[in-house]
């Protein structure tokens, strides 16, 4: 019998997976993820569900199924839209104060980044902006948009990682009216200010400018006029992806464009439809020069009851089993209706996969 050596099956050998690992090792240095999620508010009724007996606050229900996500970013961003109080008096909508807990339990769960600059940054005037910042600072957040001196203000955020440069900038189209506290510095939308930070980060090496902004109309899921022409600008300046909040809801995401026009809201009391979750987003760089890939991940706020009745938001993405985590029919029924309506308002973008 004579037997054909050419003709034999190939079969993988120890070299050929070390070849392989090479490869997905070069392909993950020449990458790198940034994920960002939407507004992280806190009405009365949620920071009521945090309280432990003993007065303190604890977040951790709250960011448990998302934080996969986070972690296994390079960076993770959200909108902070509240400021935070050490003792109190706590307050929701219209003039936000959170228990501080809210920054360490978002550290702990995989966050990096706070972009501060929303219309509800002022809420609780120069003290609320000083422990606010003093609070991410001192767990560990990086922070951007709101600042405490305006030396800081001066030095765009740059993330660092691998060779990666990466600047955000963070701004906001206003504060409801209320006027920046003195001694304190807010980033509005002004591009004559914006094009000194991108020319600031040029200057400081930045291999990559991203956009975090706080624009558009509440509970509105189109861009308005002013969303498109600050986008335009942003192109113009060649800036690599602009992301968007406040809206409350989610806005379309442009994948050719590099705009995600709202994230919505990530967690909030606000129950009605599209109000009641919204998207995150992955952005993953390239220092080959390849486009930003964009990619959506939508999610629901459950609001579920402990075995002994206390309230508990709980942000559960679309990479999780409502049925295996305890959701009934009705619930599962209303978690997937509300992932289908974000993954519409998106459009046609890949979803993340965990």
């Amino acid at each position: 019998m004579v037997v054909c050596a050419a003709c034999r099956t190939p079969q993988p050998t120890e070299t050929a997976g070390r070849h392989s690992a090479v490869f997905d090792s070069l392909v993950a240095r020449n990458e790198l993820t940034l994920v960002f999620s939407g507004d992280v508010m806190q009405h009365m009724p949620q920071v009521r569900a945090a309280r432990r007996e003993d007065g303190s606050f604890d977040y951790t229900a709250c960011f448990r199924y998302i934080r996969p996500f986070w972690e296994g970013a390079d960076w993770a961003v959200v909108n902070l839209e509240t400021t935070l109080s050490e003792r109190g008096p706590y307050s929701g909508y219209p003039r936000f104060a959170s228990p501080v807990e809210l920054a360490g339990a978002l550290r702990r769960a995989g966050v990096d980044v706070a972009v501060l600059a929303n219309n509800h940054c002022c809420d609780r005037g120069g003290r609320g902006v000083r422990t606010t910042v003093r609070t991410v600072d001192s767990v560990g957040l990086r922070y951007a948009g709101v600042y405490v001196d305006s030396a800081a203000a001066a030095k765009p955020l740059i993330l660092k990682k691998r060779g990666f440069r990466v600047a955000l900038l963070n701004c906001t189209y206003g504060t409801n009216g209320l006027p920046v506290p003195e001694g304190t510095v807010v980033h509005g939308i002004d591009t004559v200010r914006l094009a000194r930070e991108v020319e600031a980060a040029r200057r400081d090496s930045a291999t990559h400018i991203v956009l975090f902004v706080h624009w558009g109309e509440e509970y509105q899921r189109r861009p308005n006029d002013a969303q498109r022409r600050l986008a335009a600008w942003c192109a113009r300046q060649g800036l690599d992806a602009v992301i968007g909040s406040h809206p409350h809801v989610a806005q379309p995401v442009d994948t050719a464009a590099g705009v995600v026009w709202s994230l919505g809201n990530f967690v909030s009391n606000q129950r009605g439809r599209y109000q009641d979750g919204g998207l995150s987003v992955r952005v993953t760089l390239s220092s080959r020069g390849r486009r930003p890939r964009i990619e959506s991940l939508p999610h629901w706020v459950w609001l579920r009851r402990t075995e002994g009745g206390k309230a508990e938001y709980v942000v559960v993405p679309a990479y999780v089993s409502g049925r295996e985590i305890g959701m009934d029919s009705l619930t599962n029924l209303r978690f997937v209706g509300a992932l289908e309506d974000n993954r519409l308002v998106a459009g046609a973008v890949e979803e993340v996969v965990l």
